[in-house]
Parts: C-alpha cells; structure tokens; sequence
C-alpha cells in the first residue's frame, strides 16, 4: 500500500513540475496591465505659469511655483506656458512659444505676467482672488498660487490617471499609453490631454537669476500630444467603475524652432516629460498625472 501511494505522490508532483514548466506559445493572448488606481484619490494641482523670457518678474513666479512642488512632490504638475507680449519671437531670444500655449493664454486673459490657472477652476472655488475679474475668473496671480494649489489638492478625483511613455530613437516615435478609472460619474464631456514638456533648457531671461544671459527653464511647454489645443474628447462611458484606455503617438523633432539663440532650442530626450490631464472641455481639469520618457 506504502509503494502505491508512493507511486501517486511522485507521478502527482511530476505532472505538477511538467504543467508549471511548460512554455508559453506565442499566439497565447498578452493580458495588458491597466496603468490606473481604481482606488478613489484626490486631485493633483496643476498650474499653467504664463511667463515669457522677457518678463522681469516671471523669475521670482518660477521660484513660487517650486517651492510648491517642493513641498507636494507627486501632488503638483507644472506647464511653463510661453505665449504672451513677452515671449513672442525677437532678435537675441529664445522662442517657446507654441501654438497651444498662445490659445491657453488667450482663453485665460492674464492682465499681467506671471500669471497662472490651477486646474483652470474658478478663483473662487479655489478660494482664490482673481487677477482681473473683468477679463477673466480662472486666471490669478502668483501670490494666488499655493493657497490655490492646496485647496484643489484636498479635493476628490472623479478619475484616475495613469500612463506609460516611450520613446523609439530610431524613429523619434513616442508612443504614450493611458488609462482613465472613473470613481465619481462625469456628466460634462471629458477630454484627454497629453502635452509634452521639456527641463534644463538654456536661455536669456530677464531677471533670471544667478545668471540672466544663462538662465535654466524647466517645465516648458513644448508641444500638444494630443490634436488640437484642447485634448481629444472622450466619447466612451465615464460613468462609476468605467475603464478608458487610449494610445497616442507623436514624432519628436529634434529642435523647436531651431537650435539658434532665437530658436527653442535642440530636444534632450532624457530631459523631457509627458503630462496627461482630463478636463470638463476646455476648462476645469478634474485630474493630472506627469511622467517621465522611457
């Protein structure tokens, strides 16, 4: 009786060895990884600084807006928007502009600058002052900043974002994977957006400090991912529990507007990030997410 269950046991743990070894065929379907938390969090803070390179103030606005991501890492995106009287191309500076920037500029209608939106929610919902109420209630200035930022960040998501994004130096493809959970139903048409920024770029600045002529921008927009100015609208269901899984790719050029001293400047691919943000159209933005290029 001993040799029989001896014989089941060691036939048992071969059959056992032989399953877990068996190799996986290569038309066996590749199961995705879903990039988002399906667990409810609150919103990440986003602001849009509106500077330009010949803005004397718009130094000590980039020193404002670190001090909060300093203190809020994961929890505080920023997008350097360059549109404006101060940043439109002259002799001797560095171009940022970009198409998307100058419409975000001109829908927010800073009277001054630096200026920024968090979010692109209402100053008051934010508990924030606005900079000129007559022109515009989202855009504030930045000694709104912080006080902004903290009130979006105790606020609820109604979805969470995540995201992968690639680059192929062969051929300067970058491919960004995203996926959106809904914990709160959206009755207000959603969009996706994916801009493309860039660190450690060189440039004149006017008030730029310890070295004017040679000043770092970080955070600068560089491009929309996503077509148009305003994201890609998301016609899938973005009610409780609903799943949005989207791929977009873009060709990175090699500069933006040149590598001269007027121009923007060559692309340093590990110097780049990737935001993706969901707004209500074209204005509050209910969650970001930013990440680095693999």
């Amino acid at each position: 009786m001993k040799r029989i269950l001896s014989f089941i046991l060691v036939a048992t743990l071969l059959t056992t060895a032989t399953q877990s070894c068996k190799k996986k065929k290569a038309d066996d379907p590749v199961v995705p990884v879903f990039l988002a938390s399906t667990s409810p969090s609150n919103r990440v803070a986003m602001l849009e600084d509106f500077t330009g390179v010949r803005c004397g103030y718009c130094p000590d606005g980039h020193v404002r807006a670190k001090a909060i991501l300093d203190a809020n890492p994961g929890k505080f995106i920023i997008i350097a928007t360059n549109a404006n009287l101060y940043a439109v191309p002259q002799p001797g500076w560095a171009d940022f502009t970009t198409l998307a920037g100058t419409a975000i500029d001109a829908q927010a209608k800073p009277s001054g600058y630096p200026a920024g939106t968090m979010n692109r929610a209402t100053c008051a919902s934010v508990g924030a002052t606005p900079m000129n109420a007559a022109l515009s209630l989202i855009t504030m200035d930045r000694g709104q900043w912080s006080k902004a930022a903290t009130a979006i960040m105790a606020m609820p998501a109604p979805v969470n974002i995540g995201a992968k994004a690639t680059f192929d130096a062969a051929t300067r493809k970058l491919t960004v994977l995203v996926d959106l959970y809904y914990t709160a139903a959206e009755t207000v048409p959603n969009n996706i957006n994916v801009a493309l920024l860039q660190d450690k770029l060189m440039a004149k600045q006017s008030g730029g400090l310890p070295d004017p002529n040679n000043y770092e921008e970080n955070h600068v927009l560089r491009d929309m991912i996503t077509p148009g100015n305003w994201g890609a609208a998301i016609s899938e269901a973005t009610t409780v529990g609903a799943k949005v899984s989207k791929t977009y790719t873009y060709t990175v050029p090699a500069d933006y507007h040149g590598t001269a001293v007027t121009g923007g400047g060559a692309v340093v691919v590990d110097n780049l990030k990737v935001v993706v943000y969901v707004s209500r159209g074209q204005l509050e933005i209910i969650n970001a997410l930013e990440i680095d290029v693999q």
